[in-house]
Formats: structure tokens, sequence, C-alpha cells
């Protein structure tokens, strides 16, 4: 017997404090595919919608689409934006002629008038679909889940790795969860627990610890006869709503224990969970000592891929002052990159680069040199996260200062691979030092190469130093801004 399942979604990772608006505009430039281009758009590709479509027929599944739709981490989400593709979902679902939901969400997404914007995604489908049909989910591991979504949905499943690698195989665990209810006619005892912990991306890193050790309890749990699926939910730092935090879930006759048992081992870690920071001066200097290259200068504070702008000058800055030679910096600058490919290849560029987004990003920053690059770059992923997804850097430009190497990308780049570098003429394994824009995700690109690696200590509206932040919405104590 086939099943239809109606399956689509909406994923974004709202940081609240950006000033860069997420509209349908941005939804449409990063992905957004719909109706039966669904069924094949990300076949072959790591990621859910890949992974469950590629797993649903041989489950005697049938998917039946409707809309996906996914943004660069950026600022507050536009209402319009967000309604437009849930009406979407919603008006293909008030047509029937399907027996369950698949739903591909985010769980830290926040937009206009909605906190909680993946429980409202949840909940408008629930309501159209009835309080009988199954309605299955996955998220990613940085969601703030929250009670309304637990209730809202029968199933929630989330990622099992950091930097993500997981998420087709989430995917097809989704259809093999929607297979296996549907032939049982049940649904799922669930357990949901927030504890009031807060984390930030490069202290959730899954093979490293503390989480190494929490991971392990979350899969010796899933072996438990008495759980469907489980999940740890580390959470979202940069969005600043009341339900901010991590969470634990289960599903199953042994739910209950098993949300006991993921708490407990989280909470008796929590102070493992601060990070350790270097400044600026003091990563440069240690780059330039290191025996070999490169050496990643990761920077949490300006984490594109949680939201942050993608311009911030402070390593550029001492790298510059301490004359680094064969360092890589990327800035999002579209007006400097603009400006440079107009020079052109050969020609002299001089200007103020980055630094024009965010007062806690810095300033910008004059710097002189040749133009190396200048074109429109568009790839495929070819790394282990997102494999196969479309990126697109707009226009670019290498502006070669002396013996730093400055790449200006017109849309925000997330380093999740290394064709960024190797396309404007950078070969990673040549490098001494290499910045990146991210807290965790650098492993995935430049892991099996690195020679070392520091977090560098920068504000920045994804801090690491989360006292920093300027929340106004916590209702609850949450550690470590509070002890506990």
């Amino acid at each position: 017997m086939t099943h239809r399942i109606l399956f689509g979604g909406i994923w974004h990772e709202t940081n609240s404090f950006s000033p860069v608006t997420t509209d349908l505009a941005a939804f449409r430039k990063f992905q957004f595919v719909e109706g039966d281009e669904l069924l094949t758009a990300y076949r072959g590709t790591n990621t859910e919608i890949g992974g469950f479509t590629e797993a649903a027929p041989t489950l005697g599944l049938q998917p039946i689409p409707t809309l996906f739709a996914g943004a660069v981490p950026s600022g507050m989400v536009t209402r319009a934006a967000v309604d437009f593709v849930v009406d979407a979902i919603c008006n293909r679902a008030a047509a029937g002629g399907f027996e369950a939901v698949y739903l591909a969400l985010h769980g830290a997404m926040v937009a206009e008038g909605l906190p909680e914007a993946d429980a409202y995604v949840v909940r408008r489908v629930r309501d159209i679909v009835g309080p009988d049909m199954l309605i299955v989910a996955t998220f990613d591991l940085h969601a703030n889940l929250s009670p309304a979504i637990a209730a809202a949905a029968d199933v929630l499943i989330g990622y099992d790795t950091l930097p993500h690698l997981d998420m087709a195989e989430r995917g097809r665990e989704a259809a093999s969860v929607l297979a296996r209810l549907l032939a049982s006619g049940e649904r799922p005892r669930k357990a949901f627990r927030k504890i009031p912990l807060l984390t930030v991306p490069q202290m959730q890193a899954t093979d490293e610890l503390p989480m190494r050790e929490i991971m392990a309890e979350l899969f010796s749990i899933e072996h438990d006869p008495g759980i469907l699926t489980a999940s740890v939910a580390p959470g979202f730092a940069y969005t600043d709503v009341a339900h901010l935090g991590m969470a634990v879930l289960a599903y199953g006759d042994a739910a209950a224990a098993a949300v006991d048992r993921l708490a407990e081992a989280i909470w008796s870690r929590r102070a493992a969970f601060r990070p350790h920071l270097v400044s600026p001066e003091d990563a440069v200097s240690q780059a330039m000592q290191a025996p070999r290259g490169p050496f990643i200068l990761s920077e949490p504070a300006d984490n594109v891929g949680g939201g942050a702008p993608g311009d911030s000058t402070f390593i550029l800055r001492a790298l510059l002052a301490a004359k680094a030679s064969s360092a890589s910096v990327v800035l999002w600058d579209p007006a400097a990159a603009a400006i440079a490919a107009r020079i052109g290849v050969g020609g002299w560029f001089s200007g103020a680069v980055g630094g024009k987004t965010h007062p806690l990003h810095g300033t910008p920053v004059p710097i002189e040199g040749i133009v190396g690059f200048a074109a429109p770059i568009r790839y495929r992923r070819d790394a282990s996260y997102m494999t196969g997804q479309p990126v697109d850097l707009g226009v670019v430009a290498r502006i070669d200062v002396a013996g730093v190497r400055v790449v200006l990308t017109s849309e925000r780049a997330m380093p999740m691979d290394t064709m960024h570098l190797r396309s404007v003429g950078i070969e990673p394994e040549g490098e001494s030092i290499i910045s990146v824009k991210c807290a965790s995700a650098w492993r995935g690109a430049f892991g099996d190469i690195a020679g070392g690696q520091c977090y560098v200590d920068t504000s920045g509206i994804c801090s690491s130093n989360v006292e920093r932040m300027p929340y106004t919405k916590l209702v609850a104590p949450l550690y470590p801004l509070t002890d506990g």
C-alpha cells in the first residue's frame, strides 16, 4: 500500500540583533522551490528534502510537493514572507488527497509578530489537516524549541551533528518514522523539556566535549526499544525570545525517562560549555608562529551562518598591523566589490572595506592593492555540509594587499566549503592563515587541512560572550547569564 505524504517547509535561523531584514526576496535568492520541481531539485544533496524524497518511495510513500523556501541566516523575517510560504503549503493541504505531512523546518525562525514562527507554521498546517493527521517535522540542531511546536507536531526529529553532516539522514529518518506510524496507526507518547542553559555554536560541536558525551548518551537512549526517536536541541543564542535555550525531547513509551536522563547529562556539564577566546592580536601572533598552515582564525561574533553580516574588520586590522603573509580574509562588501570589478583585474584598488553594517563589527579599513580577481561566482557546495547546494556569491573581487588577500563578496558567504576561496584563485592548502566568519562549521571545510585554530574574541551580534548580548525577552534565568 502506498501512502501519500504532503511535504514542504521553510528554513531560517533568525538573528534578532541583526539589522538585515529577511524578506521574500531573500528566500527566492537562496532556496525557493515549489511544485513538482521539489521532487527532483534536491536529489543527491545532503539536505532534509533530498533525504526524504530519496527514501520515501522505498518505504511505500508517495511525496506530494508544495513549497520549500530557505534564506541565509539574517535578521527578522517579514510576516509577508512567512505567510506567503505557509499559505502555499496550506492551500495545497486544503485540497486533500494525502494521509500525512512532512515539514522541513529550522526551529529558530522569528518573524514580525511571531516569536515562535516555526510553531506558527506547524499550527497553521494542523488547523487545515485536523487533529488526527500525522505531522512529522525535522529541525536544525540550533533550534530554540518551545512547548508550542512540540504540541503541534506528532514527532520532531533534530539534527545529530555540528557541523551539520546528517541532514539527508534526518530526512530519511522522517520518512521511516512516517512509514512506521502509518503502518501501525498509532501515535507515540512524547516528552519535552527545556533546560535553562545558553550555549554558543563553537561549544556545540558534536565530535568534541561536552557535546560528544551528550550525543553518546542520546544514541544510547535511542537503542532502547521503548524509544522511537529522541533529540537534543542546544539552541541558538542570538534570538531574543522567551523560549531561548536548550531542549530535549523523546518519543515512545520510555520518553519521559529518556528526557530526564538527557537533561541530567546536559545540566551536569553546564560549566563545560563556556568558550575559550583569544584577542585578535594574540590570535594573529599565534597564527604567524604556527609551525605549519593553514591556521584558522574563527570569528564566532561575525558568524554569517548565525545571521551576522560577515563584514567585521577586527581580524583584517590585526593581520595588516602584524604584516602577516599568505593570509586570506573574506568580507561582505557589495559596494567595494562592485568598485573593484569596475577597476578590473590588474588594476589598483584604493578604498575602505568592511565595517559598514553594524557598529559592533568595527569600522571600514582603508586598503590599497592590486585587483587579482573580479567576476560573478556561482558554484555547488562540494564539502560535507549541504553537499550539492547551489551558492551565489554575486560579484566577487580579490584585492592583494601585500601579504593579505582580501576577498570582497556582494552576497554573504557562509564558509561551509573551500570553493569560495578556490574560485578566486586561493588554494587553502597553501595559505598560512585563513580567517573564517563562522563558529564551528569551518571544520567541515578546513578541518582536514588545518595546521591549527583558535576562536577570536571580537564584538558582534553573534558574540560568544553571551553576557554582552542585550536580551530583553527572557522570562527565566539562564546559565551562564545567572549562576546555576
